[in-house]
């Protein structure tokens, strides 16, 4: 059947509820910093877990106070209170532009800053495969929003041991690993493991490497760079099918 077919297409859907995405700042110190397309849930996690993800702090103890404000249809910011040296030194890697839902990059003001500088994790166990595949099973079935909206939405985990700590989604697969991360490094307890439903390229190992995650376990095969960066780093990175067959990577 030719696509110009009439029969062809996709009937329109009716009816059926569509992942939100909205505009949201994050802002420091009550200076915007950055500007993302995202799902409007758990915003609070988001922009913890991005400034840790991305260095901006070291810990959550960096962090003064979180304030979220609604603007209507333009969208929602969260501001940071930080330390000012903290503060300025975010400032010199400042994103200029929006980035999209499905860009971690987007906007940076060099090429240079693309590739950050990271410190090494302490080589630590890689955790069985048996394990990391009841973590994807267990994140899997706390995918509530996915459930509403029939699919479109990435999911991420985190884990302590063989502890699911928190699940979160976004319509963006940065978004919806900072959301995890950011919701562990509140909850206060350790996290060993990261694992998300996206492919994995370069940035989200430096995510998980800046975020002190040992374990990096992700459903496609990463890009040869995400390989080199995980053994540089000394991150464990697992890919998986659907979370039952594994391969290890670094």
């Amino acid at each position: 059947m030719s696509i110009l077919d009439p029969e062809w297409q996709t009937p329109i859907a009716e009816g059926r509820k569509l992942p939100p995405e909205v505009p949201v700042a994050v802002t420091l110190n009550g200076e915007g910093f950055a500007v993302f397309m995202a799902t409007p849930r758990d915003l609070e996690d988001f922009a913890v877990g991005f400034a840790i993800s991305e260095s901006i702090v070291s810990s959550i103890s960096d962090v003064h106070s979180i304030n979220l404000n609604e603007h209507g249809e333009e969208g929602i910011s969260v501001n940071l209170d930080i330390d000012d040296e903290l503060f300025f030194t975010a400032l010199k890697r400042k994103r200029l532009l929006t980035g999209t839902s499905g860009c971690g990059l987007c906007g940076l003001d060099s090429i240079r800053a693309a590739l950050r500088a990271l410190t090494p994790l302490s080589q630590q166990p890689a955790p069985k495969t048996k394990s990391i595949g009841a973590m994807f099973e267990a994140m899997q079935s706390k995918q509530t929003l996915n459930g509403i909206y029939g699919g479109g939405l990435h999911a991420a985990a985190v884990c302590c041991g063989d502890k699911l700590l928190a699940v979160r989604e976004d319509i963006g697969r940065h978004n919806a690993m900072d959301k995890a991360l950011g919701a562990g490094v509140r909850s206060g307890e350790p996290v060993d493991l990261v694992i998300t439903t996206s492919r994995c390229s370069s940035d989200l190992v430096q995510k998980a490497v800046s975020a002190r995650v040992g374990t990096l376990a992700v459903m496609a095969t990463p890009s040869d760079l995400a390989v080199k960066l995980a053994q540089e780093n000394c991150l464990n990175l697992f890919s998986c099918n659907r979370g039952y067959s594994f391969t290890r990577y670094s």
